[in-house]
């Protein structure tokens, strides 16, 4: 028996190859009508780097496979150009910049080579997640680039080949320019790559779209988003490491007219940490903020726009009173600055991990100060008001345009006004404003107009707030210039705007009525609130920021 068993498996296997054979033959012969050359990927080298720009189920359902690349070139073997998906990948690489060079191949020949995603996915393992800037690297670039122009000199000499040299020097100049975000837009001939400086996007360079294609492929493979997907918005992150630091990228890739828009928002810890007393609180402000902090229970809301520093804000308010007495617990999206001896989680939707049950989890580990990054539904709002009326300091945001809105906004979520306002310790709404750069500033006088729009803002100041400087048309205010440390821009570094709106029982009894915006504003003001337009205006005059700056954030 055992003979006849040998003899069955050298039949079939004499079957098996005879029928390779004659796939083979078919494969060449059919390569000679079609006019496209023929190979044998059972004897040919494959590239592994070539063969990921594309996924494996990707390469299996289009019955293709990528075997070489060389610079912008790509070696791209088919079982059969005709086959729609085949074509529809093959167009998508060409409009990501590649040129193709087609053959023809058998299906075993396309299994070998799909055999090979195996030992691809250890290697794509190695690059994605991290990117490793080595210290003596991010030192010489940021000593080398003090200002755009720098950069777009050393730009010029890059090797734009180098798809890792041009990421590393990108991200290096962005943290050595202070830049927050990295927007890199391809258009119709070039691509153009612009930082978010001081708030304000300046354009660094442009770049040959044949790069942009490899840079977008690097960032995607980095930040783990499917490279094959161009259709549709994708979102992801990763990390650079540095000798004492891990600073996180986070990236957004939206398909437009021509190609995927990249945004990198650098979450700098450095950026981060600062202290209350640097935030550029006036003295009045920040004895009102200090006395806030000092209190046991009762939340702390910060409100404004997007980007306007609110998280800075509340992160220097947890390094004001982080102590080991008191346990400090936070759920953020995301975690943007690490701090030491306090407890940090960051939501997750997919698992169910939201705001608001993170924070139910939360007030079960017997918390004293509870962070809690944003409100954006009742049931966050619900629970986070009850747990300040039940013994818990509680610091959270908010998005709406001034300090009283935010008392609307959270009856327009049909909270209880009985339980916000007692609940409810003090309201912040903040802005920034760029700062005078201190190297090319002059000054200037007011003028007519201008003197009236401070006097008519300012005349109504607390009673309680220190009173502004006489102002005619003789005072003195800054006047941009602009100089290579700044950019050309005038401004160099920013500054926060502010007002507090704090909450006293006259300020309760007029929540509980359902009150209007005018009503709350009063109050606020009685109570003390400098607007963020009076505080903006006490920096102009204080030589901090210009008239322009502070009219610009502070719009109708």
């Amino acid at each position: 028996m055992s003979d006849l068993f040998k003899k069955e498996d050298k039949e079939l296997k004499k079957f098996q190859e005879l029928r390779r054979k004659e796939e083979e033959n078919f494969t060449i012969i059919m390569a000679q009508k079609l006019g496209i050359p023929y190979v044998n990927l059972l004897t040919q080298s494959i590239n592994v780097d070539a063969l990921t720009l594309i996924d494996e189920s990707t390469a299996r359902n289009a019955e293709l496979a990528i075997i070489d690349k060389k610079d912008f070139s790509l070696k791209v073997c088919v079982k059969n150009p005709k086959n729609p998906r085949t074509i529809s990948v093959i167009e998508s690489l060409k409009k990501r910049g590649f040129d193709i060079e087609l053959f023809l191949v058998s299906l075993q020949s396309l299994k070998k080579a799909w055999e090979f995603y195996a030992t691809a996915t250890k290697k794509e393992d190695d690059l994605t997640g991290e990117l490793e800037i080595t210290p003596e690297n991010l030192w010489k670039i940021q000593e080398k680039i003090k200002s755009v122009s720098d950069f777009k000199k050393i730009f010029e000499s890059a090797n734009l080949q180098n798809t890792s040299m041009i990421l590393e020097l990108i991200i290096s100049a962005s943290l050595s320019l202070d830049s927050s975000d990295v927007h890199i837009e391809p258009e119709q001939e070039n691509a153009r790559i612009r930082f978010r400086i001081d708030g304000m996007l300046q354009e660094v360079t442009q770049i040959p779209l044949l790069t942009y294609n490899h840079l977008l492929n690097r960032i995607k493979l980095l930040s783990e988003l499917k490279i094959n997907i161009t259709d549709t918005p994708q979102d992801g992150r990763f990390s650079i490491s540095t000798d004492k630091k891990s600073i996180e990228i986070r990236t957004s890739v939206l398909p437009g007219p021509n190609g995927e828009s990249i945004v990198l928002r650098i979450l700098n810890p450095d950026k981060l940490s600062v202290s209350v007393e640097d935030l550029g609180l006036s003295e009045y402000d920040l004895a009102t903020i200090q006395e806030e902090l000092k209190k046991p229970n009762g939340l702390i809301v910060v409100t404004g726009p997007t980007g306007s520093g609110k998280t800075t804000t509340l992160y220097s308010f947890l390094k004001k009173i982080n102590t080991p007495g008191i346990k400090i617990i936070t759920i953020e999206d995301p975690i943007e600055y690490h701090i030491e001896g306090i407890s940090q989680s960051q939501v997750d939707p997919e698992k169910g991990y939201t705001f608001a049950s993170g924070l139910r989890s939360i007030l079960r580990q017997d918390p004293d100060v509870i962070l809690v990054g944003e409100i954006r539904d009742s049931e966050t709002a619900d629970i986070g008001l009850h747990a300040a009326l039940t013994g818990h300091l509680v610091f959270s945001t908010l998005h709406t345009n001034d300090a009283p809105s935010a008392i609307l906004r959270l009856i327009d979520m049909n909270l209880n006004p009985h339980i916000i306002a007692p609940a409810i310790n003090s309201i912040i709404a903040q802005r920034l404003v760029r700062r005078i750069c201190k190297y090319c500033s002059e000054e200037r006088n007011l003028t007519e107009d201008e003197v009236k729009i401070i006097s008519e803002t300012l005349k109504d100041l607390p009673e309680k707030a220190p009173s502004p400087p006489q102002i005619n048309k003789n005072t003195k205010v800054p006047k941009v210039v602009g100089c290579e440390k700044c950019n050309n821009t005038g401004y160099k570094g920013r500054v926060g705007i502010f007002e507090i709106f704090t909450i006293n029982s006259e300020a309760e009894e007029i929540i509980i009525s359902e009150p209007t915006q005018k009503q709350l504003i009063e109050i606020a003001k009685k109570n003390g609130m400098i607007q963020m337009r009076q505080d903006g205006f006490l920096k102009v005059l204080q030589k901090i920021t210009t008239l322009e700056e502070v009219q610009r954030v502070t719009k109708k």
